[in-house]
């Protein structure tokens, strides 16, 4: 069956996309070909990360081109909520304000904190109105497309590379949708363990521990779907044969799923590919430039394990006030806002926001935040040679731990002790010079990079932190 394709809104689209930006030879094209000739899954919660790795497309290109067809109506941006244990898209979202920091698997029973940098997932599917697939509509899936393509992640794999889905597949012994009023009978064999029975719509379960020392072959088990959950009448169950009468009163579709799980099989965590995380969208100058509107909603905010946090200042910026005057200043001052912009977004850096005339920027890597900062000095020193003077002089601090990600006066910001020590550790900086703690510097890239530059290690008692920080100094000559 041919696609249901907008020929007319694809090639305005497409048009508009390349117009966005620079882009490398055929990456609109590649797109293209994605969206007029993907099958139906292939263009539904689509792994930009992935799609670049296939396509010899960088992730940060790959990155901005699925942010900008966002942007344009190509695609539209999923924020997915991944079960750590069976990979379970426990809830998806279409906007960062309605992502909440918590996770609970109804199927493995778990229930988790949300963390940007693990199990927040942003995936991308193609606009309906660009071109129709069938998970757009759910309810129209088949029960096995419902359960294994749109909501289990074909990428969560265990110990051995063995995918979640094909071990669920192979326990399974019974798969259906029960319509309303609908009365359904299975019948199969069972050995020890477990019977599990569950529902991706409602999230109802049933679950009965299999004797194996007994074998019965002539064993009925009735359950009914009411008040949202699965009741039963009240039986052991022992290896043999099972028969199952499943009846739904209800004016709604349900759907079961049965498995027998054997006793050795132990619930683990799922490994998954690279994706795109909370942490590195929140971290793309491209996402904070053309999503300003998307912010963290309430109070709780949103964890972020470890974040590399940048700050800079000018030196002397008061008396060059005075003595160039304000409209002067502010302009230069404007001026070196945008060169370090852009030294930040070449290494992979966003501009949480500007303070005054100092920077706040985070990074994904301790490395680029150090190899930003040292770039930055030496932007600022190309910067000051147009100027008979050294008009902006600049000091950089770099701290990494964990954070709260929060929306602040409007906009994405972060907060904690980690931007608090970010910002003391930058205030340890003289003129031209780089300070970075100690959780920066152990980083082993970090040292690579500055194996050809001066250090001096010291401590320093920072103001609201109890004891003395080692920190290290990097000036802006080279060794």
């Amino acid at each position: 069956m041919e696609p249901k394709l907008n020929e007319k809104l694809l090639d305005e689209k497409l048009t508009e996309l390349e117009k966005a930006k620079q882009w490398s030879p055929r990456v609109i094209s590649k797109l293209e070909t994605l969206l007029r000739s993907g099958d139906d899954f292939s263009l539904f919660r689509v792994n930009p990360v992935k799609f670049g790795t296939e396509k010899n497309i960088s992730e940060h290109e790959a990155i901005d081109l699925f942010l900008y067809a966002t942007k344009i109506g190509l695609l539209h941006m999923n924020w997915e909520m991944l079960c750590p244990s069976c990979g379970d898209v426990v809830s998806s979202f279409r906007s960062l304000k309605t992502v909440h920091a918590h996770v609970f698997c109804n199927l493995c029973q778990l229930e988790k904190e949300a963390s940007l940098d693990d199990f927040i997932c942003i995936s991308f599917t193609v606009s309906p109105l660009i071109r129709q697939i069938s998970y757009h509509n759910p309810g129209q899936l088949s029960v096995e497309d419902f359960y294994f393509k749109y909501h289990l992640s074909a990428d969560a794999t265990y110990s051995g590379g063995v995918r979640f889905v094909d071990i669920l597949q192979s326990l399974m012994k019974a798969l259906s949708y029960i319509e309303p009023r609908e009365k359904k009978t299975f019948s199969f064999d069972v050995t020890n363990g477990w019977l599990i029975g569950y529902d991706f719509i409602t999230g109802a379960m049933y679950v009965n521990g299999i004797k194996e020392n007994v074998e019965k072959n002539n064993q009925s088990l009735s359950l009914q779907f009411s008040n949202g959950k699965f009741e039963s009448n009240e039986i052991s169950l022992s290896a043999g044969t099972l028969t199952i009468d499943i009846e739904n009163p209800t004016d709604k579709r349900i759907s079961v799923i049965f498995i027998n799980k054997p006793p050795e099989i132990s619930d683990e965590n799922a490994t998954f590919p690279p994706f795109l995380t909370g942490k590195k969208l929140l971290t793309s100058q491209t996402f904070r430039d053309l999503f300003r509107t998307e912010v963290i909603q309430g109070t709780e905010g949103l964890t972020v394990k470890d974040l590399t946090i940048l700050f800079t200042d000018l030196k002397g910026s008061t008396a060059l006030y005075d003595r160039i005057g304000d409209l002067k200043a502010f302009s230069l001052v404007h001026q070196h806002f945008e060169s370090l912009g852009k030294v930040i977004n070449r290494f992979e850096g966003a501009t949480v926001k500007t303070i005054g005339d100092a920077i706040m920027a985070t990074f994904i890597k301790p490395v680029d935040g150090v190899q930003a900062a040292l770039g930055m000095l030496e932007e600022i020193a190309n910067f000051n040679k147009g100027f008979s003077s050294k008009e902006i002089i600049l000091k950089i601090g770099v701290h990494k731990g964990p954070s709260i990600a929060v929306t602040l006066n409007d906009r994405l910001d972060y907060f904690g002790q980690t931007v608090n020590i970010a910002s003391r550790v930058q205030g340890l900086a003289d003129a031209d010079e780089i300070y970075i703690s100690d959780d920066v510097y152990n980083d082993k890239a970090v040292r690579d990079v500055l194996k050809q530059y001066n250090v001096e290690e010291s401590k320093a008692k920072l103001r609201g932190i109890e004891d003395e920080m080692k920190v290290y100094k990097i000036a802006s000559n080279q060794v």
